[in-house]
């Protein structure tokens, strides 16, 4: 995975915090929404382990949905840099992330493999052998360790890789455009509901600034270049900021997928 795919996938998992938190303000509010939620910590020799109220949790590949969630009962809220053995590099916590922490966190590990965020920790509503802790974009099952069973199957970190390599990117020659594999699907301006979301499919987490004729995105070169003939007079810039790509209900994804474009969830059409 490469450095500037890394950096994008980290700004999400900040942007997925503050929308959990009902649209306060991280800083001001992490205190007042976390202060009787317990605190869990990560195995830094193995990745998919780690301790609640004393015990030790194995996460497992078995998922749940937004509506099978409990109370909320505990926190992690770390991006762990992880080598391809599973052993954490190096940790950063989520609430205080910036562009500059979430560069520097790429730099300081460069020989990371995978960067993961874990988020929260929730009960199961109708059980007591089982807590479920958000890893990845995903709602993961977790067992007391020395209760996993042979038939369970363990949260595999390197599959973080594997989705990323068949993943929605921007199109780098027109900035309204998603690619994935070979196929091109325009953002269109029409609009989806939550209601009609259906499976989380991908993240983006990318800002984009381009110019609105030409729909090229502008590099930082760009950007930062100071216009002292007038040559640009005149042109019109955008930003988007991509987030995360959905299914629709009742669409096939390879016809038009649904993705969050600041903020609001539009469809986008295959070409």
């Amino acid at each position: 995975m490469n450095k500037s795919k890394k950096i994008m996938l980290l700004l999400l998992f900040t942007f997925i915090v503050c929308v959990a938190l009902a649209g306060c303000t991280l800083q001001d509010r992490i205190e007042e929404y976390s202060s009787d939620k317990e605190q869990c910590y990560l195995n830094t020799e193995n990745v998919t382990r780690f301790s609640y109220k004393g015990n030790d949790y194995t996460i497992l590949a078995d998922t749940v949905s937004n509506g099978g969630l409990g109370e909320w009962i505990g926190y992690i809220r770390q991006l762990a840099a992880i080598d391809e053995n599973g052993k954490i590099l190096l940790q950063e916590n989520v609430e205080p992330a910036t562009f500059q922490s979430l560069a520097d966190l790429a730099e300081k590990a460069p020989e990371a493999a995978y960067i993961i965020p874990f988020l929260n920790v929730y009960a199961a509503p109708n059980a007591d052998d089982y807590l479920i802790v958000d890893v990845n974009g995903g709602y993961h099952k977790a067992v007391i360790s020395e209760n996993v069973k042979d038939s369970d199957t363990v949260f595999d970190f390197k599959k973080t890789e594997e989705s990323i390599n068949d993943s929605f990117e921007v199109n780098p020659e027109n900035a309204t455009q998603l690619l994935w594999g070979g196929t091109v699907y325009q953002v269109t301006s029409d609009m989806v509901s939550d209601d009609e979301l259906g499976s989380y499919i991908d993240i983006l987490a990318e800002s984009v600034t381009f110019d609105t004729e030409t729909k090229i995105p502008l590099s930082k070169e760009d950007l930062s270049k100071i216009d002292w003939y007038g040559e640009n007079a005149g042109q019109g810039r955008e930003s988007w900021f991509y987030t995360d790509v959905y299914e629709i209900y009742g669409t096939d994804k390879a016809e038009a997928v649904a993705v969050n474009v600041n903020d609001n969830y539009y469809i986008a059409k295959r070409q």
